[in-house]
């Protein structure tokens, strides 16, 4: 069981809430008692509508800011959360912009803290420590995207010892008992699979990432699922995106080649691109390819990629309802709580009927 720490409540800050001056000038202007005035700006839901109109008129007027500081520890809370997501790629930038307006619209504010990515290693290390820095500055609960997705427990210690919510987003921990906001990433390999066999394709092959990243092996399961159901052949291989060019290259020289493959991502779509273009086939009509996640590069790419679109802003919309259920104690329950959000097919050029 996570040891659960008290957080005591410091005296000076009983009367921190709203001065008196401040707070008898805006009772006289709205023509109500200091106490509805307190009730009024506090939310309370015992005062009326008009006149809650009223004092909130009167607090504009006298400029009167909460000190939210003040309420957050009189809560035993710090009204912060911390984000571990890297901003600096399309995908992350918009789960990061939805935590972002989520957090603010619910009253927090998130304190951002990411590292580059370098050597495995030290990304473990700096990734704990980051998480460590961030319980120290007392956030009420941590949303972040794992460099490693086989940690347990253990390695979360410190934060169960602190009773501070965790969410994990778009890898899952199934591991640690943190929570999950992403993808449904084996509805989307289905989808994938259900597009080309709509076509007539029977010979198919996946271009998959690291096997140990579970995004990956999950779009892969939907895939090959769905296929083999369909009666057709999947062919499968794993590797990065930046060194995908060659293996597709081999993929396309075999015997009997593929006539459609389904990308784990649209960059290893790019990169299929250009392998068939260097072997004479032209992508939409000699061969049929389907990327996923809907990045700018698909609908740059010529012909136009036919992929799985994502939601990252609503996936970080997600991940906030879940760590603030847990901070305000309203979780459904005590186990891990999963938000899979199903990814939508655009249909675009890339992908046509089985060639002639």
């Amino acid at each position: 069981m996570p040891v659960k720490l008290k957080r005591t409540r410091p005296a000076a800050v009983k009367s921190a809430r709203l001065s008196a001056a401040s707070l008898r000038s805006i009772a006289e202007m709205a023509g109500v008692s200091a106490m509805t005035v307190s009730r009024a700006l506090n939310g309370n839901d015992n005062v009326a509508a008009a006149t809650r109109a009223r004092v909130l008129r009167a607090a504009r007027q006298v400029k009167y800011r909460p000190n939210r500081l003040a309420k957050a520890v009189l809560r035993g809370r710090s009204g912060t959360v911390g984000v571990m997501i890297s901003p600096l790629k399309p995908f992350q930038s918009r789960v990061v912009h939805g935590i972002h307006d989520t957090l603010v619209m619910r009253g927090s504010l998130p304190i951002l803290h990411f590292h580059d990515v370098g050597p495995e290693a030290d990304r473990d290390a700096a990734e704990l420590d980051y998480i460590h820095r961030l319980l120290d500055q007392r956030v009420d609960g941590l949303i972040f995207w794992p460099s490693d997705e086989t940690v347990s427990d253990v390695y979360l210690e410190e934060v169960w010892q602190r009773s501070v919510p965790l969410v994990a987003v778009d890898r899952h921990l199934p591991r640690t008992r943190a929570d999950f906001s992403g993808t449904d990433d084996v509805a989307g390999g289905r989808l994938a699979a259900e597009h080309l066999l709509g076509l007539g394709h029977r010979r198919l092959a996946h271009v998959g990432g690291e096997p140990w990243v579970s995004t990956y092996a999950d779009r892969r399961t939907g895939f090959e699922r769905a296929a083999t159901a369909g009666s057709a052949t999947v062919s499968t291989v794993n590797c990065r995106a930046c060194d995908c060019h060659d293996t597709v290259r081999e993929l396309l020289a075999s015997r009997a080649p593929p006539t459609a493959i389904f990308a784990a991502s649209d960059l290893m779509a790019s990169g299929i691109y250009a392998a068939a273009r260097a072997a004479g086939i032209e992508v939409g009509r000699d061969l049929s390819v389907v990327g996923f996640a809907d990045l700018a590069e698909a609908r740059a790419l010529v012909p136009s990629l036919t992929t799985l679109r994502q939601n990252p802003y609503e996936i970080g919309r997600q991940a906030v309802r879940l760590v603030m259920d847990r901070i305000e104690g309203t979780a459904a329950a005590d186990r891990p709580q999963s938000v899979r959000l199903p990814p939508d097919l655009v249909v675009r050029t890339s992908s046509g009927p089985v060639p002639r």
